[in-house]
């Protein structure tokens, strides 16, 4: 029989348990320490100093909050729509302020200011990850279920795999859903079609949390090249 002749609902059926099957990359399967998280990099809640510092001890910089240059200017070099010889600029120009004889001690305050903030952002950024991709494996089951339980319909009114793929925004798709509403084959389409274009978004956000990494490396490195010790 070809697959096309098949009934939709084991087209769908079908579609909806290998999506679920599928939802979880295999690298991270086995990974029982952090089993809501869905990116392919390591879960590491938050940077340690000493792995991109090697300057005085952030304990030092405690008083960061007091400064208010300090607090604006780490707000300022940790964002990612900076260019990072924008970044080195901002610290240059803030080192040449200071005096000599305090300039290790502030632009240590700097760094410690700019790795909290950080840390708080990613912080924020990988929960928001793990609450999505919750969400979307409640979603995988709940389209597993529903594609087991759709009536038989006509084998010519089959489609393959194929039409079930991502296409177009998933304003559109919602829309056609909710438009085929009293369809349950086509309405089991859209589901899945939604969910598929949803879950397109998590590679792209686990993207952000190495993106800070890199960020305050580099704002980490030219703080040092700035320091006498």
């Amino acid at each position: 029989m070809s697959f096309h002749r098949r009934p939709v609902k084991l087209v769908l059926a079908c579609a909806a348990v290998a999506l679920f099957a599928g939802f979880v990359p295999p690298a991270l399967a086995n990974d029982k320490a952090t089993p809501d998280w869905p990116c392919v990099a390591r879960k590491v809640v938050e940077i340690d100093a000493a792995t991109i510092w090697d300057g005085p001890s952030v304990d030092t910089g405690k008083d960061w909050q007091k400064d208010n240059t300090v607090r604006t200017l780490s707000a300022y070099v940790i964002a990612r729509r900076l260019k990072a010889d924008e970044v080195e600029a901002a610290i240059k120009t803030y080192a040449d302020s200071i005096p000599a004889a305090s300039r290790d001690q502030k632009l240590t305050e700097l760094f410690a200011a700019a790795l909290s903030r950080t840390n708080d952002e990613r912080k924020i950024v990988m929960e928001g990850i793990e609450r999505f991709h919750k969400r979307q494996l409640a979603r995988a089951k709940e389209i597993e279920s529903q594609g087991i339980t759709l009536p038989k319909v006509d084998d010519a009114s089959a489609n393959a795999p194929g039409d079930i793929a991502p296409a177009g925004k998933i304003e559109d798709a919602a829309t056609a859903a909710a438009a085929n509403a009293n369809d349950p084959a086509e309405k089991m389409k859209w589901e899945i079609r939604i969910f598929q274009e949803r879950q397109q978004n998590i590679p792209i956000a686990c993207e952000i949390p190495q993106l800070m990494d890199e960020r305050i490396g580099e704002v980490a490195r030219a703080i040092r090249a700035l320091m006498k010790g």
